[in-house]
């Protein structure tokens, strides 16, 4: 690469980062000189490159020679996945992609991947296809240029997935590669890429038979965390424990290679369902551990989906009710055209006028009438006798405005609080401390413990968890808590502090310790429904905080 080359902002910390990736230690003043930029520029370059890394869970190190990238290859080959992703969906960051990976080789990898699964009749998501392609691509790229991955995961299943002629389809899908003499894979490289690819397409490759019974078990407890803490009993959804069963499995496999999907549509998720996916972000902290994973957001904001589809079909149907005087061959042809257009779970009964007023309307959401009527509870469409494309049109929007409204409904903000505030009340901190095991423990010693072991034994799971998986969660804040079977009552602090303190690989200014027992978890929803909106809104949450104080 041109050092000398004149660069924007944008361009120079892609330029830098991939000096870091390719094992580079830079000082600022050595990329000052480099790019013809101050120093501040290359500070402020480097801490948007340190963000970045943090959502991989990545450090950036510093020594006397300068800044530097911590991890192994496999980590590195996580970062240029995530950023490769980044600028293929970015026209201007396309000229970008030869700084990490050379995009020919991924067209030519994708290809053969693609024909291949075409030949097999196998309807692998297209989103999947891409995850695999980009990451085998990106091992054969740095493959060609002398990165070579470590690779030293020994277990029962690595054992299985080693048995090549057990899952020959993925065995052929990588020899593609060979047979078009791009690249010659090792056995390490062999069984890395075995995870990736089972990872992305568990379903296509293996049978659920092959989940073992252990896992199972957790998935369902999973499931019953959530449903506790929603206070809503999806235990038996069948259709979530099966989807479930799959994505969380190819999800171990994933990060056990150390790898992730990219979620493209996290920031969406976390706009749209804030209050279930801080219900799962929790519950997922506990499941993550048994299994010795740190999840992603992207991975959060995934099985937060499963979760919001399940609470769809938990709900009631939306019943509709068709007023029709007009006799019995008029309203079977107009519900005839309404079930064109409306979903088949909406349930329509036809009634007269007259027998309207006996109805019980209380679980109906929508009336339809080809006759005027009076003011009712539900929301009234009236349409004519023959039903026209414009009265269809109508009916589709006012069912559509029906369900969005019902879907978007929020707790009152007064409500949540008075749910939560109990469990707060004398517990808020407003500190000026730099040092974190300080602020923990202020926090911790604000809870109601047995006797001083119990306060130990929580404090070092609260320590275990965090060495697995950082608890931060997004702007600042930070939502640390144990193992809840040493805590005896149930209570909620939380640290807001002057300056920012280093958590990881991140910085934070706002820590709620959860010390939450399991009979209580019906409490995770409403306080993760105010840490949800005040990650949004900083100044909002400590408001609230300030209510409660």
């Amino acid at each position: 690469m041109d050092a000398k080359k004149l660069l924007n902002s944008k361009e120079r910390k892609f330029y830098i980062l991939a000096r870091m990736i390719n094992g580079e230690h830079v000082s600022y003043q050595k990329l000052s000189d480099d790019y013809f930029v101050s120093r501040s520029s290359i500070a402020n370059d480097i801490i948007s490159i340190k963000k970045r890394l943090s959502k991989d869970n990545i450090p950036l190190l510093f020594n006397n020679s300068g800044s530097y990238i911590g991890g192994g290859e496999i980590d590195k080959q996580k970062i240029i996945k995530r950023v490769v992703i980044d600028l293929l969906g970015n026209k201007e960051g396309k000229q970008l992609i030869s700084l990490f990976i050379d995009s020919r080789l991924l067209k030519t990898i994708f290809k053969l991947f693609h024909q291949k699964l075409q030949a097999w009749k196998l309807e692998v998501p297209e989103n999947n296809i891409g995850d695999i392609s980009i990451s085998t691509a990106i091992l054969v790229f740095r493959g060609m240029n002398g990165y070579q991955i470590s690779w030293k995961k020994k277990d029962q299943l690595d054992s299985v997935l080693m048995q090549f002629d057990k899952y020959p389809l993925v065995y052929q899908l990588l020899k593609t590669v060979e047979e078009s003499e791009i690249y010659h894979f090792n056995d390490t490289e062999m069984q890395y890429l075995y995870y990736i690819i089972i990872g992305n397409g568990f379903n296509f490759f293996m049978n659920n038979g092959q989940i073992p019974a252990e896992f199972k078990s957790e998935v369902k407890q999973l499931i019953v965390n959530v449903s506790d803490s929603l206070n809503i009993d999806l235990t038996k959804d069948s259709s979530l424990l099966e989807q479930l069963l799959v994505h969380l499995y190819q999800m171990k496999l994933r990060l056990e290679s150390k790898t992730t999907v990219i979620n493209p549509l996290l920031q969406e998720i976390k706009n749209n369902y804030p209050d279930l996916y801080g219900v799962v972000w929790y519950a997922l902290s506990e499941f993550s551990e048994n299994n010795h994973l740190a999840v992603s957001d992207d991975e959060v904001g995934f099985v937060t989906l499963h979760f919001q589809a399940a609470v769809e079909r938990n709900k009631e149907i939306n019943r509709i009710l068709f007023v029709c005087p007009n006799g019995i061959g008029m309203s079977s042809l107009i519900c005839a055209k309404m079930k064109r257009i409306l979903p088949a779970a909406a349930l329509t009964e036809v009634t007269s006028k007259h027998d309207l007023v006996k109805k019980d309307l209380s679980n109906v959401s929508l009336i339809i009438s080809t006759v005027k009527l009076s003011e009712q509870q539900v929301p009234v469409v009236n349409i004519s006798p023959i039903m026209t494309i414009s009265d269809m049109k109508k009916i589709a929007s006012s069912y559509i405005d029906v369900v969005t409204k019902q879907s978007v409904e929020k707790k009152d903000e007064h409500i949540v609080i008075n749910d939560v505030g109990p469990f707060l009340k004398g517990n808020i901190f407003f500190m000026d401390e730099k040092v974190t095991d300080n602020i923990i423990d202020v926090l911790l010693k604000s809870g109601t413990w047995n006797d001083e072991k119990s306060f130990e034994c929580y404090k070092k799971s609260l320590t275990k968890r965090e060495e697995l998986q950082s608890t931060y969660i997004s702007n600042g804040f930070a939502i640390p808590h144990g193992d809840p079977k040493f805590i005896t009552k149930s209570s909620i602090a939380v640290a807001i502090l002057d300056k920012p303190v280093n958590w990881g690989n991140n910085r934070v200014d706002i820590i709620a310790m959860l010390m939450i027992k399991r009979t209580d978890k019906k409490i995770v929803e409403p306080f993760m429904n105010l840490i949800m909106h005040g990650i949004k809104n900083k100044e909002w949450f400590i408001s609230k905080m300030m209510e409660v104080k």
